[in-house]
């Protein structure tokens, strides 16, 4: 009874993919965060949640005691880590960029390794708009150096790509089926469509391009948030456009 397709334990997203997605995500907000301020309750934040998957894989494992207890430390330590951020009394836009990208970030990872897979899905979609938000946020307020807002808005996509991957393999074969090669496969033309994007981005900000108007001499974050915004829609439509592999439940016979 155990190899039914209903079983739980066989529908959770496959590791090796939620990981990448999941780093991916994280890198994200790190990438994206504009003083240490941030940094510092983020880095705490990651590592909670690297404890809390590293629970979870020793539950799948049969791990069960030291799982909970690596699991239960882990989702602490990352909401202690949010909770001192508001302590701190940081600037309000800094805070709201700030929880947003880390409450997006432990959502996601909820979703990714989940203890029920009810709600993988919405968690992980969730988890990555709220990780978007906090990016774009610090973009347009910060105003970073535009390789940086780029390349945090592409590890969104990526960790979104990659999660639905991850998601949609052991939906159909399992979490704990042998799908290493074609997860790294996967992944590697996400992280190629992602430089790309990067250095597209990168390459236009850097054109000379002539404003009639007067700007002040720190810069047109205007001008850096459209090239910032163009870059996520070509983002998008290059991974909705990436063709999918055929899904290995489809029936090969004939109806004859």
């Amino acid at each position: 009874m155990s190899g039914l397709p209903g079983d739980p334990e066989a529908s959770f997203p496959t590791t090796v993919s939620a990981t990448i997605a999941l780093a991916a995500l994280l890198g994200a907000c790190f990438v994206g965060a504009a003083s240490p301020i941030q940094t510092a309750p983020l880095l705490l934040t990651g590592i909670g949640l690297a404890a809390f998957v590293a629970g979870v894989v020793l539950r799948r494992r049969r791990f069960r005691l030291g799982g909970r207890l690596l699991t239960g430390l882990g989702f602490l330590l990352a909401v202690t880590a949010l909770v001192g951020a508001i302590v701190l009394s940081p600037p309000i836009v800094t805070l709201f960029a700030l929880l947003s990208c880390g409450i997006g970030a432990l959502v996601a990872t909820l979703g990714l390794f989940p203890v029920s897979t009810r709600i993988v899905r919405p968690l992980v979609r969730t988890g990555s708009v709220l990780v978007f938000v906090g990016v774009a946020t610090i973009a347009v307020v910060d105003a970073p150096p535009v390789w940086r807002s780029a390349m945090a808005v592409s590890l969104v996509f990526l960790s979104w790509d990659t999660a639905e991957r991850a998601i949609t393999l052991g939906e159909q074969v399992g979490g704990t089926a042998e799908t290493v090669s074609v997860e790294l496969v996967g992944a590697g033309s996400g992280v190629a469509v992602a430089t790309v994007a990067v250095v597209l981005t990168v390459a236009v900000a850097r054109l000379p391009i002539p404003i009639p108007i007067p700007v002040p001499t720190t810069g047109s974050p205007l001008l850096g948030l459209a090239l910032l915004l163009v870059a996520v829609v070509a983002f998008i439509l290059a991974l909705t456009h990436t063709p999918q592999r055929p899904t290995s439940t489809e029936n090969e016979g004939n109806p004859e």
